[in-house]
């Protein structure tokens, strides 16, 4: 994978700050002190995205990427896979497991472990099949105790990586490393085992190596499920800092930094954040290798499951940010976990963005006191420098990946400031419950779930309308306002029709949901 160029997110960062300085202090300057119950959000939303773009620059300014590590042949040592399971299907726990064992790995050298958090006798007579029909590799069928048992060490899934982490330490010997594997996840690199424990047998600190997780999705990626932001880029920036955290899947463990770490954790709804936070501050590395380890045989595509998992996602990252410990960690690893707050609390600035045009067309009130080409002239430069950085941290992407990306921010942020209300006001002690993540779609109209975004979409719209009927186009219209209306609009957009995705009569299912309804039926 291209590694991201430094040069452009360099560049791009110096001209922002010097638009930030051209733009910030002047707004301060000419807010409307008339009405500040307008002016004073938006003046805060405007210091919060400055505060973010410039921890985003800094962050930006370093890409690394490790070069390929290979085991030699013959040299492999043994790695446990654990496959957590519980409501996902027969067909597709026996899918994963199988493309455990046919990479690139001897077959002696692997310890498949599918462990059952739903008690199926139809998951245990599958890994009893697999049994008997590969030989080499040591496969096992494992039941963690019941939720709610005092034996049982943690909730959800870090309580049954737990309850298998058990059983390895039954082995003799036990194998150094450990791979945590979704059930839903298959192997896309023949040789993503050989790599990843080359990297981790060359190098005593590493804690963990992560890899690129995908997933099947329909043409376009609606969803954006992809997150091809996420890995194909910032990962190498945390690379850089040594502040690269797990994701669940395509992910391999040093069993000593397990121990050391006391096992999966169970403070958060997940342990994916958490485990890693806890190794880097105890002064393990983590490493980010950018190749493909995972492959989701299905993703969220439809609403209410798209919900659900961003919103576990902002839980546990406000969770970390407002009570996790973080002590131990270095003032770059500091910055580099800061900006995972900053993106789901930019939520409020984004809210504010979206509320004030539709004001400010209707009412004529604005948060500042100036005129038309004044402000464009100081704002335009600022839009222009936040576009150029955005384009260049997207560096190796199309356009259409990072549009997209921004219709999924800007479309979540009733559910990101939801998370981050119920992670600040819980506190410390009192976790939400967790819910795994259906593996399959369920299409319908979801007008409920997407209510709050289709009223925004609605209100951009209808505002820009009332402006243009009351204001002559030539002389009085507030050409900005209804610009940045239009854009914002039109971010909303796909979030507004992806609450009925899926019900177009000429819709072809992709082969996930094929798969899925087949399974269904089975």
């Amino acid at each position: 994978m291209k590694t991201p160029s430094a040069w452009k997110s360099r560049a791009a960062g110096g001209l922002l700050i010097l638009a930030t300085i051209w733009y910030l202090p002047w707004l301060l300057y000419h807010l409307n002190r008339q009405h500040l119950w307008l002016s004073l959000p938006f003046a805060a939303a405007s210091v919060f995205l400055v505060l973010l773009t410039m921890i985003t620059v800094i962050n930006h300014w370093t890409y690394s990427a490790p070069p390929p590590r290979p085991v030699k042949e013959g040299q492999e040592p043994e790695v446990a896979v654990i496959i957590p399971t519980f409501g996902e299907s027969v067909e597709m726990v026996e899918r994963t497991a199988r493309s455990v064992l046919e990479q690139d790995y001897p077959l002696e050298k692997i310890s498949l472990i599918v462990s059952d958090d739903g008690h199926r006798p139809s998951m245990r007579s599958m890994v009893e099949d697999l049994q008997k029909e590969v030989t080499g590799a040591f496969i096992a069928y494992r039941e963690p105790p019941f939720r709610g048992d005092p034996t049982r060490r943690g909730e959800a899934k870090a309580g049954n990586l737990n309850s298998a982490l058990e059983m390895i330490d039954l082995f003799s010997p036990i194998p150094p490393y450990i791979e945590t594997r979704d059930a839903d996840d298959l192997v896309a690199d023949p040789a993503f085992l050989r790599q990843v424990v080359g990297q981790l047998e060359a190098n005593e600190q590493l804690a963990f190596v992560q890899t690129i997780k995908e997933a099947s999705v329909s043409p376009g990626d609606p969803f954006g499920n992809q997150e091809p932001l996420f890995y194909r880029n910032a990962m190498l920036a945390r690379n850089a800092a040594n502040a690269v955290f797990p994701c669940g899947s395509g992910l391999v463990w040093r069993r000593a930094a397990l121990e050391d770490i006391g096992g999966f954790p169970t403070w958060n709804l997940v342990e994916d954040l958490q485990s890693g936070v806890e190794a880097l501050r105890r002064g393990w590395h983590g490493l980010y290798l950018p190749i493909v380890g995972a492959m989701g045989q299905i993703a969220p595509e439809d609403l209410p499951n798209t919900i659900k998992q961003r919103g576990t996602w902002a839980i546990d990252t406000m969770r970390m940010s407002f009570w996790g410990q973080r002590r131990g960690l270095s003032l770059r690893q500091h910055v580099q976990f800061a900006e995972l707050g900053f993106f789901y609390l930019s939520s409020f600035a984004i809210l504010t963005f979206l509320v004030v045009p539709i004001i400010s067309l209707i009412t004529g009130l604005h948060p500042l006191v100036t005129d038309s080409a004044t402000y464009l002239a100081r704002l335009l430069p600022y839009a222009a420098a936040i576009e150029l950085l955005l384009i260049a941290l997207s560096d190796g992407l199309s356009y259409e990946e990072l549009w997209r990306a921004r219709q999924i921010w800007l479309g979540m942020t009733p559910v990101y400031i939801r998370a981050t209300l119920s992670a600040l006001l819980n506190g410390p002690h009192k976790k939400p419950s967790y819910r795994v993540t259906r593996k399959r779609h369920i299409h319908r109209w979801y007008w409920r779930e997407a209510l709050f975004q289709t009223l925004l979409f609605a209100g951009l719209l209808v505002a820009i309308a009332y402006h243009l009927a009351t204001r002559s186009w030539l002389y009085d219209a507030d050409l900005g306002t209804m610009f940045w209306a239009g854009f914002l609009a039109i971010g909303l957009a796909r979030m507004v029709t992806n609450a009925w995705y899926g019900l177009e009569p000429r819709k072809r299912a992709t082969s996930a949901e094929q798969s899925v309804a087949q399974e269904a039926t089975e």
